[in-house]
């Protein structure tokens, strides 16, 4: 499609595409950048594994900081998809986390996050970036 791995990096040869960083002292993983792709099935297929692998991976507790500067209607789908089935996931047990950081003039990615955390059921915390 389009990224490469190099390290706990998951990046990209285009900008449409989102980088996934994984901070495994911290149980964390970030998802960076812009979120454009036409077709975006492929990405978040991979990133719905990567979510579930290091979900287990860190004994059932994952904190998802989410930095988009851009996400398209394809991709908001992907990814509510991607959180509603992870809400069943958490249901047996374990913590998810979701941080959805947007810039202070940002409405659009602002909105998209308080649509998604208000039909969750883990926490999901709304950070403005200054």
């Amino acid at each position: 499609m389009g990224w490469f791995e190099t390290g706990n990096k998951t990046k990209s040869m285009t900008k449409e595409i989102p980088v996934i960083e994984i901070k495994e002292r911290l149980k964390k993983m970030e998802v960076s950048g812009q979120s454009r792709m036409p077709d975006p099935v492929e990405f978040y297929k991979l990133l719905e594994e990567k979510i579930q692998y290091y979900f287990y991976q860190f004994n059932k507790t994952l904190i998802i900081d989410f930095k988009f500067e851009y996400i398209n209607t394809g991709s908001s789908k992907w990814l509510f998809h991607i959180l509603k089935n992870l809400q069943e996931i958490v249901k047996k047990g374990g913590l998810i986390e979701i941080n959805w950081y947007y810039e202070e003039d940002d409405e659009v990615i602002q909105e998209a996050g308080e649509v998604l955390g208000s039909v969750l059921l883990f926490p999901f915390n709304m950070r403005e970036v200054k």
